[in-house]
C-alpha cells in the first residue's frame, strides 16, 4: 500500500470538501435547492475536478478523492463553520 498517495488523496479531499460545502450552502441559500442527490453529485464532481486540476494524481485516484468528498464534506463543514470564511445564512 502506498501511504503517500493515500495521504495526498485525503488531504486533497479535505480542501475540496470545504469548497464543495460552501458551494452547496450557496445553492441552498440563494436558489432554495434542497436535493441530496444533486448535492452528492456536485460534491463528487467538485472533488474529482479539484484533484485533477491542482494535483498530479491520476484519474483513478482523483475519482477516489471525489468519493471521499461525498463522505466527509458535511462533517468538515460542521467543524469549520464560522472559520475560514465559511458561513451560511440559513439556520442549520
Amino acid at each position: 500500500m502506498n501511504l503517500n498517495i493515500l495521504t495526498d488523496i485525503i488531504s486533497n479531499a479535505s480542501i475540496a470538501s470545504l469548497i464543495a460545502t460552501q458551494a452547496i450552502q450557496y445553492l441552498k441559500d440563494n436558489f432554495k435547492i434542497n436535493n441530496s442527490v444533486i448535492f452528492a453529485i456536485l460534491e463528487f464532481i467538485i472533488g474529482t475536478l479539484f484533484s485533477l486540476s491542482f494535483t498530479n494524481l491520476g484519474i483513478i485516484n482523483s475519482l477516489w478523492c471525489g468519493f471521499i468528498v461525498i463522505i466527509g464534506a458535511e462533517a468538515l463543514y460542521k467543524i469549520f463553520k464560522g472559520k475560514l470564511g465559511l458561513k451560511s445564512n440559513s439556520q442549520d
